[in-house]
């Protein structure tokens, strides 16, 4: 995790600010000790001393450290952005950023790998419980430039809850909006005879694919300037739920073709 705070006077610091020198650290969530981790490779970061009975950073993975730290600093100087902050604790909820943008309190979230569709739902209720609008954030995957792409359930979930788009971080603040069109797959035509003579024959026709989508990507967006507090009624449709909830949601028109 890049934060800790720092005894005695348990003041928040980052793990790229701080020195070995300055210990001991904290951990924000348990309170117990925690080292920092700063070599010239890995994101600089603190990490609980074993045995580990804290879930404060769980899972947490390099990409998603640097991503975290790139969109807290891109947002530092931005003029409508005020009250930014790192691993924001809501204790419900800990936000990877949390930042007011043109007055409207926001949780930035970035995909974990190990947060199933469950773990996201309910935080999304916990958000709209706090008044607080939610932007998921997903971490780009090399796939996503294939014709041909499988999403999983959390990108499937994003898609629904965010009016058919899913947010892929780009750099800095900037994130790539990318809708999931249909993809048709040709079953290639074969012919065979039976054991007693009989012909057969099959395939030979289009198909739409359950599996895979075609990624649609829209105009790269930024976090503090194309995004807008919006509230969204409960939505069901086969096995994607998305509860009532307050979501960051960018203002660009649909590309795709409904």
């Amino acid at each position: 995790m890049p934060t800790a705070k720092r005894h005695p006077n348990l003041s928040v610091v980052l793990a790229r600010d701080s020195q070995k020198s300055e210990a001991p650290f904290m951990c924000p969530k348990c309170c117990a000790e925690v080292v920092l981790h700063k070599g010239s490779i890995k994101v600089h970061h603190f990490k609980h001393k074993p045995p580990v009975f804290c879930k404060r950073g769980e899972g947490e993975s390099e990409q998603h450290m640097g991503a975290k730290l790139a969109i807290y600093d891109a947002l530092r100087n931005e003029p409508n952005v005020s009250g930014l902050e790192l691993e924001k604790d809501f204790g419900i909820s800990v936000a990877d950023v949390f930042a007011f943008i043109s007055n409207v309190p926001v949780a930035l979230e970035i995909q974990r790998s190990n947060l199933s569709v469950n773990d996201i739902t309910q935080r999304t209720e916990n958000y709209h419980q706090l008044g607080i609008a939610v932007l998921w954030i997903a971490l780009h995957r090399p796939e996503l430039e294939s014709e041909k792409y499988s999403p999983n359930a959390w990108e499937k979930w994003c898609h629904a809850a965010y009016f058919g788009r899913v947010y892929y971080w780009a750099g800095g603040q900037s994130l790539r909006p990318t809708h999931f069109d249909a993809l048709t797959l040709h079953v290639a035509s074969t012919e065979w005879y039976e054991s007693g003579g009989e012909h057969r024959s099959a395939g030979g026709y289009d198909r739409v694919s359950k599996r895979y989508r075609r990624p649609n990507h829209g105009a790269v967006v930024t976090i503090s300037q194309s995004f807008r507090a919006t509230n969204k009624d409960a939505f069901a449709k086969g096995t994607v739920s998305v509860p009532a909830c307050r979501l960051f949601v960018d203002g660009q028109g649909t590309w795709w073709k409904k």
